[in-house]
């Protein structure tokens, strides 16, 4: 019996080890680079993601989401509110966005417009940035995961700019980002997904996009994390921050 089984073993064993390296290999090219900008993250950023900790911890276990991408999102985006871009985020969040009218919101989204100073959905909004065009799309795809039903505009406003309505969306987000890179990162170690998560919730559609639209030999190497690189670095932070250890 032995004279049958250990070649075979062996074979398996030859099969699963030059598997194992072929994969090492894609995921040592798909590591994300060191980062240099928005890096690292203030000590009053970590302290925000203390303080959003179990609200940031709920969403995740209910949409079964990474709680290190939630927060890497939230905390990638509030990093950057160092002035003068603080005093602008600040102006278009307390006054520009929150005072306009519902029916001014509604129309600029009726016409499209791809411009910023043109279209206030294209506005970036909450501690979080959330554009404003990206939660509508979310509540719209999962108007059964909200407690509330969103009537206008403004109230879509007001519920971003509550840290609640910024991290239950934000936790949508990383939802869908899940869901669309699955067959890309099925491999990958969490740390890893979480960057790639992160990345999207950056970028958002483009990101994926532009990964399909390589030739197949760069696709194979596996997908790279952009902006979330600076997540994957300071992942030890984000657990202590969230209380996992």
């Amino acid at each position: 019996m032995n004279h049958i089984t250990r070649p075979f073993k062996a074979v398996n064993c030859r099969l699963t080890v030059t598997l194992w390296l072929k994969q090492r290999r894609k995921y040592n090219e798909a590591l994300p680079k060191p980062p240099i900008d928005n890096f690292p993250y203030r000590a009053d950023t970590f302290s925000l993601i203390r303080r959003l900790s179990f609200t940031v911890n709920r969403y995740s276990r209910q949409y079964n989401v990474p709680p290190i991408a939630v927060a890497g999102a939230i905390a990638d985006e509030y990093n950057t509110r160092i002035f003068p871009k603080s005093v602008i985020d600040w102006f278009q969040d307390e006054i520009l966005i929150n005072w306009m009218p519902s029916s001014f919101i509604a129309l600029d989204a009726k016409i499209g417009l791809n411009s910023k100073w043109l279209n206030s959905t294209k506005h970036d909004i909450g501690i979080g940035n959330i554009k404003l065009e990206t939660a509508k799309r979310i509540y719209e795809r999962h108007k059964n995961r909200f407690g509330k039903q969103i009537d206008n505009w403004d109230e879509l406003v007001d519920y971003i700019l509550t840290d609640k309505g910024t991290i239950h969306i934000a936790s949508l987000v990383i939802k869908r980002a899940q869901f669309l890179f699955k067959p890309y990162i099925k491999n990958y170690p969490i740390e890893l997904k979480e960057a790639v998560f992160v990345t999207y919730y950056k970028q958002g559609p483009i990101y994926l996009a532009r990964f399909r639209s390589k030739p197949s030999r760069e696709r194979n190497k596996g997908i790279t994390p952009g902006e979330g690189c600076r997540t994957y670095y300071q992942r030890n932070e984000f657990k202590k921050a969230l209380g996992i250890i």
